[in-house]
């Protein structure tokens, strides 16, 4: 038995290409909606008027937490129940810890900055800013890789 892109085991046959394009369709549209969902619901929590909450940094932490506890929880039922669900286990090591802190803080402060940046633009500029981020990254990294190739190449 192996396990299938969602963490359940399948069978040795070889799933049909429909079956994986479903799957691979099914996870990028969940994505799309928890995001696009997640994005309102920031603009709605952090420029409201009914609400007239101006904590961004709290809902970073808030939304930080709750993504631990969600992973704690399906680490735990990946213990349960092995045979329906696959999640790595939670284990902390300081050294891995130590390692990792940059890329962690790096992450949260874009989350951070990317809520204050809600709360002042529309969905729309904000939406177009993180594409075009986006673009620049993929540009910057083709260019990284280019000058690492010409400093590398044998002289």
């Amino acid at each position: 038995m192996r396990r299938g892109p969602l963490g359940f085991y399948k069978s040795h046959k070889m799933e049909s290409r429909l079956t994986q394009y479903v799957t691979i369709a099914a996870v990028v549209a969940t994505y799309w909606c928890v995001s696009i969902s997640m994005v309102f619901l920031n603009k709605y929590l952090l420029s409201s008027e009914d609400l007239k909450l101006n904590a961004p940094l709290f809902i970073t932490w808030y939304q930080c937490v709750v993504t631990v506890g969600i992973c704690l929880g399906l680490s735990y039922l990946s213990k349960l129940f092995p045979n329906h669900v696959t999640f790595p286990q939670v284990d902390f090591d300081l050294k891995i810890c130590r390692a990792t802190l940059p890329l962690s803080i790096v992450f949260v402060s874009m989350i951070s900055f990317n809520n204050l940046c809600l709360k002042f633009v529309g969905v729309a500029f904000y939406y177009v800013g993180r594409s075009l981020t986006t673009v620049f990254n993929v540009r910057y990294y083709q260019r990284a890789c280019q000058s690492l190739k010409v400093y590398n190449s044998p002289a």
